[in-house]
């Protein structure tokens, strides 16, 4: 008799876990990198001790872009997000991320600062293309009662993740000055970890 009656409950009633979770490590892991990756950038170009004035334009222009790809491919994520499956938008842009992060490899090995330069935005644009699916999928993956309680382990698991990225990403600047590819490779482990959670 129970058995008839599990098979009356939603299939998302019964099988929402395995997918949220999911979603949940792989937007850790993007928060991480973005953040990670900004810090990390920034702490390089102070170990190359700029000018003050020098310093203060080049974390102004890795913030901007670190902020201009959500201005200018949100919406276009929304729209991908809508017309295709958001799984499948979620996994095209965590490939996208493995592409930057072997560019952010090559940029590092080089010691290219506009290349890194480029890494932060590729990173960015990732996240802005998938931040959409994201919210999105919450719905999709969970009963309606448990909604809100999905949203806030969204909010603070990307917060601990920002804040986690945010010490790393100097750390990793540190330890491994000279020898930044290892960062890079550190950084692209992780983005082929969110592609496999996604």
């Amino acid at each position: 008799m129970a058995a008839d009656e599990n098979s009356f409950i939603p299939r998302r009633e019964q099988n929402w876990r395995l997918g949220f979770w999911s979603l949940i490590a792989t937007q850790f892991q993007g928060a991480f990198n973005d953040n990670g990756l900004k810090f990390f950038v920034i702490f390089l170009i102070l170990g190359t001790h700029p000018t003050d004035s020098q310093r203060d334009f080049l974390v102004f222009v890795i913030g901007n872009l670190f902020a201009l790809p959500f201005l200018l491919f949100s919406m276009a994520g929304g729209f991908l997000a809508d017309r295709f499956s958001k799984r499948n938008v979620a996994m095209a842009t965590k490939m996208f991320e493995v592409c930057a992060m072997l560019f952010a490899m090559y940029a590092f090995t080089r010691g290219n600062s506009r290349m890194a330069f480029a890494v932060i935005f590729l990173a960015s644009t990732q996240a802005a293309f998938f931040g959409p699916a994201k919210y999105g999928l919450l719905p999709e993956l969970l009963p309606d009662k448990l909604l809100s309680w999905g949203n806030g382990i969204l909010e603070l698991t990307t917060f601990l993740a920002i804040i986690a990225g945010a010490v790393i990403g100097p750390l990793l600047a540190q330890t491994f000055h000279g020898r930044e590819a290892i960062a890079g490779l550190i950084f692209g482990a992780c983005s082929l970890f969110g592609l496999a959670a996604s």
